[in-house]
């Protein structure tokens, strides 16, 4: 039982690690936002070879609907991932129109 405890806090460490390079910027934006645009980048640079892999897996398999709605939210989750200043901004907007601020 302690061995597993030593090799999850191990793992987890070595997952960590590299996120402190996003706490230790010069810039005088805080922790929060540095480590959000590391997140971003990481998840965006990850983020298609991973689609490819479920999408050639549900090829594979022949698993034709459960591909169309893997794309479908693929597409949903893209957006909010790459463009998401966009949907912010869109969002406030309607919020204004609605209330009238």
């Amino acid at each position: 039982m302690k061995q597993r405890i030593a090799r999850l806090t191990a793992a987890v460490a070595a997952l960590v690690m590299p996120a402190a390079t996003a706490f230790a910027a010069d810039a005088p934006i805080n922790p929060g936002e540095r480590i959000g645009q590391w997140i971003t980048s990481n998840v965006g640079a990850l983020f298609i070879p991973i689609l490819g892999v479920v999408s050639i897996y549900y090829l594979a398999k022949r698993q034709f609907t459960q591909f169309i709605s893997f794309a479908v939210f693929a597409v949903i989750v893209s957006l909010f991932v790459f463009a998401g200043d966009s949907f912010k901004d869109m969002a406030v907007s309607l919020s204004r129109w609605i209330i009238g601020g």
